[in-house]
């Protein structure tokens, strides 16, 4: 049983796409998924993280490459894309990590912050798959992951275009599923919980750090928050035949979060 689980979890000799993969979540994923025998193209904004993914990668004796990748810009996920299947001629998972987090109320957010939300965590997951889902096709079929979040799930303070986004990207996940099916593509949504990464170390800043951190972990029954690399096991969970008969489905990785409510 131990060697058939090892199996099913491996990606030997296919192609990711993560987009968001310069840092966070994402760049976490893009190291474990070369690291289960994966080929990485990784997009994102941040050119010298991208650099600093891909020695790690390569210097392990993977294979990846960085393209600058803005998920509001259709050409930009497109050419990504094309990249990953002009250099190994095919793409089987697609990892959409890319994101924002404003803060604020509904009266508080900006139309332009709104905007931003919706656009970089909804918008990037359908451009991803309106551009890499026909590239799944052509290679017999493979597995689609969109970021969602515990907050899509359940409500949050001041974050009200964030859980817009983040629950829409839910709902997104289901349709994509439906229609992805006879092409055997599976999509499916992985929901983190509070995670140590730069995004929410920025979202600390924004306040008194310290007190922010204890609003994040206090509701959570294991009492800490999350480290990249669990949502990452997480994603390689649903990027291998591990999850064969999964699609879509919703995999909250929240260190309990949304099991109870405070009593």
């Amino acid at each position: 049983m131990t060697a058939h689980l090892a199996a099913s979890s491996t990606l030997d000799g296919r192609v990711a796409v993560v987009t968001g993969g310069s840092s966070g979540l994402g760049r976490a994923a893009a190291i474990r998924f070369a690291a289960a025998g994966a080929r990485v193209g990784i997009g994102a904004l941040q050119p010298a993280g991208g650099a600093e993914v891909v020695r790690e990668i390569t210097g392990a004796g993977g294979d990846a490459f960085y393209l600058d990748t803005d998920v509001r810009r259709p050409a930009d996920v497109e050419a990504l894309i094309a990249a990953a299947e002009q250099r190994w001629g095919q793409v089987n998972v697609l990892y959409a990590s890319a994101g924002v987090m404003p803060v604020g109320t509904a009266p508080e957010t900006s139309e332009d912050d709104y905007q931003l939300a919706v656009d970089v965590n909804l918008g990037g997951c359908f451009r991803l798959a309106k551009y890499g889902i026909p590239a799944l096709a052509r290679s017999g079929g493979g597995s689609v992951i969109l970021t969602g979040s515990e907050i899509g799930l359940v409500g949050a303070s001041r974050a009200a275009a964030y859980c817009a986004s983040k629950g829409g990207v839910i709902n997104l996940t289901r349709a994509l599923a439906v229609d992805s099916a006879p092409l055997g593509i599976r999509v499916n949504c992985l929901c983190p919980g509070p995670v140590d990464t730069p995004m929410l170390r920025g979202w600390f800043q924004t306040g008194d750090p310290v007190a922010l951190e204890k609003i994040q972990v206090s509701p959570l029954p294991l009492q800490r928050l999350g480290r990249p690399g669990e949502i990452a096991e997480a994603a390689l969970f649903l990027a291998s035949d591990a999850s064969s008969f999964m699609t879509g489905a919703t995999l909250v990785v929240d260190g309990g979060a949304t099991c109870w409510y405070g009593l």
